[in-house]
């Protein structure tokens, strides 16, 4: 179980890292907003309830802080694994169109 809310952590922490570099750095968005901010009350309620296994997760300390009510402007959107998956996820959109 403990592996579980794990893998569920890391994931809402890589899409708020993603969609925040989107939004921030590319000036796009590919989900809806409603999206992201029930992701992001996910994630909050998951490390309030988890705070030892949130510690345990990838870019922990950017997330140390986190609500629902922060944005993800100052998380590390400069991060290289940020932006070439942002940008991965970017293209594969625009190609869709």
């Amino acid at each position: 179980m403990n592996k579980d809310i794990l893998e569920l952590i890391n994931r809402r922490r890589r899409q708020i890292l993603i969609h925040s570099f989107l939004y921030y750095r590319m000036n796009t968005s590919v989900i809806p907003d409603l999206t992201f901010d029930q992701w992001a009350r996910e994630l909050a309620e998951l490390q309030r309830k988890y705070p030892e296994i949130s510690c345990e997760g990838i870019f922990a300390d950017a997330f140390a802080d986190f609500s629902e009510s922060i944005t993800g402007f100052n998380l590390p959107l400069n991060d290289p694994w940020v932006i070439a998956t942002g940008m991965y996820i970017l293209r594969i959109c625009n190609e869709k169109q």
